[in-house]
């Protein structure tokens, strides 16, 4: 009878005889195999440590696959389940985040979640700004809305678990807080990145837009994404979002200093006389901003006399 090591061995001769002659179909019946045996004890308590080997060689062979890959992505998911992010940390996810890239998407993201764990691996994620940009990217201009959705808990949960540096404050002190851990300075104190959100959701025209550059429709579909998010992260850190960030975007949209991504948002961002199904979403987005962030000042960043503008 087949062990697990066996057949996991067994598919390695065989991915890499696909990795020799590409039109070799995919065995997906030894792939089912080996799935089973990924869900066995025996693999969970101890074979796993010995099959990076294995994830490695499918991670290199997946975007060269000349065929339908998804038999294969399924696997590996089953495969890299009882992984640490610290396992798989030097992975090129950046080239499975791809806008072109598509049957990938969510495999990366999954693997992603993996450094929603603890703030260590949380941290070692924000160090790699090309993979940070690339998640915000893929959020914001995939046509896919449950890859989106998929990108947009991925941000939400790697800023919940990103906290001051893991070694340096204890968890009792008083600084000990959201809005300075390396994820939030990433994503809001890169200036590359800060500048996503303006390029990505302004009907304006801006200087230097980086790609893909995108079309009026799926721009309102970006600012949609961007609007459930802001309360997300405004209820973790409300500073983020009223704080500048010294982006050049900021300026071109229209915010004077002082004025950050909420005042964008939900004052300058959205065409309210053209767009009215945005309109709607605007309005919603002000009533979950409301009921949800629960900072005392939050009214004074966008007045009740504003909200009631968008509320006739």
């Amino acid at each position: 009878m087949a062990t697990p090591a066996t057949v996991l061995s067994d598919l390695s001769s065989h991915l890499q005889k696909i990795e020799e002659e590409p039109t070799t179909t995919l065995d997906t019946d030894l792939l089912e195999k080996a799935e089973l045996f990924t869900s066995t004890p025996e693999y969970r308590n101890d074979i796993w440590k010995e099959t990076q080997p294995l994830f490695l060689q499918i991670a290199s062979l997946l975007p060269k696959l000349q065929q339908d890959p998804s038999p294969l992505t399924r696997f590996i998911i089953k495969l890299a389940e009882p992984y640490r992010f610290e396992d798989i940390k030097n992975v090129e996810f950046e080239v499975g985040l791809d806008l072109q890239a598509a049957p990938f998407h969510a495999l990366i993201l999954t693997l992603l979640g993996k450094a929603t764990a603890n703030s260590v691996d949380a941290q070692a994620l924000a160090t790699r700004p090309a993979v940070m940009s690339s998640i915000v990217r893929l959020w914001l201009c995939t046509p896919d809305a449950g890859i989106a959705t998929q990108a947009e808990d991925l941000l939400t949960s790697l800023l919940q678990v990103s906290k001051n540096e893991p070694a340096m404050v204890s968890s009792q002190d008083p600084s000990y807080a959201y809005g300075t851990g390396p994820v939030w300075r990433r994503l809001f104190g890169d200036r590359d990145i800060a500048s996503l959100y303006y390029h990505y959701t302004s009907l304006k025209q801006l200087t230097s837009p980086p790609l893909p550059l995108l079309n009026k429709r799926d721009k309102t579909i970006a600012q949609a994404r961007l609007l459930s998010w802001l309360p997300q992260v405004g209820k973790l850190d409300w500073n983020a979002l009223v704080s500048s960030h010294g982006v050049e975007a900021e300026r071109e949209v229209g915010l004077k200093e002082g004025q950050g991504l909420l005042h964008y948002a939900a004052l300058k961002m959205v065409d309210t006389e053209d767009d009215m199904l945005m309109h709607l979403t605007l309005i919603n987005f002000f009533s979950v901003l409301i009921t949800t962030v629960n900072t005392k000042p939050h009214l004074t960043y966008v007045s009740s006399k504003d909200i009631a503008m968008y509320l006739h």
